[in-house]
Parts: structure tokens; C-alpha cells; sequence
């Protein structure tokens, strides 16, 4: 079955300069620039309840979609995000970020310095952080949404699962359905543990009813970079972003001590 285009045009793969797929869209290159459309479905040669049924996912698609743009309009600028150039029907329209996502990077690449690793963790940190700030939750804080820029720089991507809340709402005490700050929190633990050891690690709190897991089902972390800070974060020590302030401060620090050497 056919994917169609925002303007109703046939897509086609051999010619739009396709990067790739994800739950509810397609991503295509279009010079320096991403371009990220609905998955759009061609009903036209359906009938009866196939037809019914596809046009549902079609239409979720593109609430999905438009969903995302409104997280773009509410978050605004940040150096960890992923530049976004335009918001319109024809889609999300981003910076092209050609060296890939982190996951990739990771299981591709030998183990970088330990004054990159700070530079990514305190990034991320940051980027999560301006989010709460702007009361949005992320959920699906994961490598594979973390971009490399040209400068070696990382730069968040993909936030279709987001929950965004009203501006004067409390974020520390916002639930959408399980997804909380401290949900957040503890995805974000897993991130920065995926950096620090170089070694990829998911554990999804959907999965778990977002009920934490005892700290002796994760991986170690003695003698590891953030290692208290990681377990801070997956035993639910910080009640916001806030509180990794004398944690990140220190990485400072350490990253400014690193790159001068």
C-alpha cells in the first residue's frame, strides 16, 4: 500500500530522498534540512472496514504529527535540541544531522574521551531540565533520539510521545498516565549510564508499570563517571532537574579540568 505526501501526491521511496520510518512518520532529506511528514496510507483501492481502519490510523498519524509541532512551538530554542527550521502542514521541518544518532555511534564507534562523554551527559541533562521548565514531560528519553552534530555536539529528536501541560501547571507533580518528572529522571539515568560504561542500556518504566526496579536489577555503577548520580536517578532521589545542580556542577569542573589538558 502506497504512503501519500501532505499534498496527496504519491510517495515515492527511489525519490524523496528517504532517511527513514518511524511509528507515525517519515523522515526525508531535503538538502540541509529533514523533513518529517505523517505516514499517510492510500485507501483508495480499500473498501469497507479495511478502509474504515486505515483512514483511523492516518488521521492519528497526523494529529500525531501536529501534536509534535505544538511540543516544538512550546519549547522553543535550546542548544540540545535539534534546530527546528519550520512548522507547517507539510510537515516538521529540521536541521540534517548526518552523523547519526548516539545508539548507532555507540555500537559503531571506539569509546570517545571521558571530556566527550561529560560534554554529551551535561548536554542531555540540560536539555531534559529545559523541557520540565517549559512543562513538558518527554518519556521516551532514548539514544536513538539523541542526533550528533557536526561540532561532535548532541542534539534531541523525536517527541511524539511527549506530554505537554498547562504553563502555570506544577511539572514536579504533573502524571500523565505513569509519565512523571521522576519517570523522566530515571530514563535519563539510563542515558547517562549508556555513556558513561559505552555501553547501550534500556529499561523502559512502561514496561514496568512505572514502578522503579530495585537498584540491584541494574548494572553496577562503582567506579564508574555519574555513578551517583545515576543511581540518584533510578532510585528517585531527585524530585526535579533542579536537583542534579551539585552533581552538574561538578562535571563542569571536570569538563572545563579535561578539555584544558
Amino acid at each position: 500500500m502506497a504512503f501519500l505526501k501532505p499534498d496527496g501526491s504519491p510517495f515515492d521511496f527511489n525519490f524523496e530522498g528517504y532517511i527513514g520510518t518511524g511509528t507515525t512518520g517519515l523522515v526525508l532529506r531535503q538538502g540541509a534540512y529533514a523533513r518529517k511528514i505523517p505516514k499517510v496510507r492510500n485507501t483508495s483501492k480499500l473498501s469497507g472496514q479495511e478502509r474504515e481502519d486505515q483512514e483511523y490510523i492516518n488521521d492519528t498519524n497526523c494529529e500525531a504529527l501536529e501534536h509534535e509541532a505544538a511540543i516544538y512551538r512550546r519549547v522553543g530554542k535550546c542548544r540540545g535540541i535539534a534546530q527546528c527550521i519550520d512548522l507547517s502542514k507539510e510537515g516538521i521541518v529540521l536541521e540534517y544531522l548526518s552523523r547519526g544518532d548516539l545508539e548507532t555511534y555507540l555500537e559503531t564507534e571506539p569509546e570517545p574521551e571521558q571530556s566527550l562523554k561529560v560534554q554529551w551527559i551535561l548536554s542531555v541533562v540540560e536539555t531534559v531540565s529545559h523541557f520540565h521548565q517549559s512543562r513538558v514531560l518527554i518519556d521516551d528519553i532514548a539514544l536513538r533520539n539523541l542526533l550528533i552534530a557536526d561540532d561532535m555536539s548532541v542534539k534531541m529528536i523525536d517527541f511524539g510521545q511527549c506530554s505537554i501541560f498547562p504553563e502555570d501547571e506544577d511539572i514536579s507533580t504533573a502524571d500523565e498516565n505513569g509519565m512523571t518528572v521522576q519517570a523522566d529522571i530515571f530514563h535519563l539515568g539510563c542515558v547517562i549510564y549508556s555513556i558513561a560504561a559505552w555501553k547501550k542500556f534500556e529499561c523502559n518504566l512502561f514496561d514496568y508499570d512505572y514502578l522503579r526496579p530495585p537498584l540491584q536489577e541494574m548494572p553496577a555503577l562503582e567506579h564508574l563517571l555519574c555513578g551517583e548520580m545515576i543511581g540518584n536517578c533510578w532510585t528517585g532521589q531527585y524530585q526535579s532537574t533542579e536537583d542534579f545542580r551539585g552533581q552538574t556542577d561538578k562535571l563542569q569542573g571536570l569538563s572545563s579540568s579535561l578539555t584544558q589538558k
